[in-house]
């Protein structure tokens, strides 16, 4: 036990945590839920019902998937341009990174789309099972027994942790546009 390894997943949440500071807890998780706050207000003066925050969560799905298959594919080709360098070109990049930081400092750019990759599979693969399933969970009989203030509670809960979820991926996504920006500069300024 003692010698066992991480999982793949804990390396990279590792990683990709590693940089963290004030800024990046500012856009990546602070900015989503603020956004999604605000969104919440806007329905709930609305006056919405709870079928309708559901099917609005479904239409949500339905409209951010094709940008989100986009994203994936935008930070897999910035993984296979990463990987295309030679080990000098990478090495003469992070030069003004001190020498047993350098390494540290690619993982830390890899994980970061790695992770995007990760987080907007998963925002598909459960936007698809839950638009598969909310027609059929608002037909259930025993949910509709349950208080009404508890279902917009949960609705609005659901819908906080959802829309907070898929804004922290885009957020990911622009930190990951301007990295592979600079981070190409770098690598044409040095040669």
């Amino acid at each position: 036990m003692a010698n066992k390894k991480p999982h793949n997943s804990v390396l990279l949440w590792n990683s990709y945590s590693e940089g963290y500071n004030f800024k990046r807890i500012l856009i990546e998780i602070i900015a989503p839920i603020v956004i999604t706050i605000l969104t919440i207000l806007l329905i709930f003066l609305s006056d919405i019902k709870v079928t309708n925050i559901l099917l609005k969560v479904k239409e949500m799905n339905s409209q951010v998937a094709d940008i989100i298959a986009i994203q994936i594919g935008f930070n897999i080709t910035c993984l296979a341009l990463l990987a295309s360098f030679s080990r000098d070109t990478l090495h003469d990049s992070f030069s003004k990174v001190q020498e047993g930081e350098k390494e540290s400092v690619l993982r830390q750019l890899l994980s970061t789309f790695t992770y995007c990759v990760f987080v907007q599979t998963g925002i598909i693969f459960l936007g698809i099972i839950y638009n598969t399933v909310v027609d059929d969970l608002m037909n259930i009989e025993y949910l509709k027994m349950v208080n009404k203030n508890i279902q917009l509670i949960l609705s609005y809960t659901f819908f906080l942790f959802w829309l907070s979820f898929i804004l922290h991926s885009f957020m990911v996504f622009l930190r990951n546009v301007s990295l592979i920006h600079k981070f190409i500069l770098v690598v044409f300024k040095t040669k």
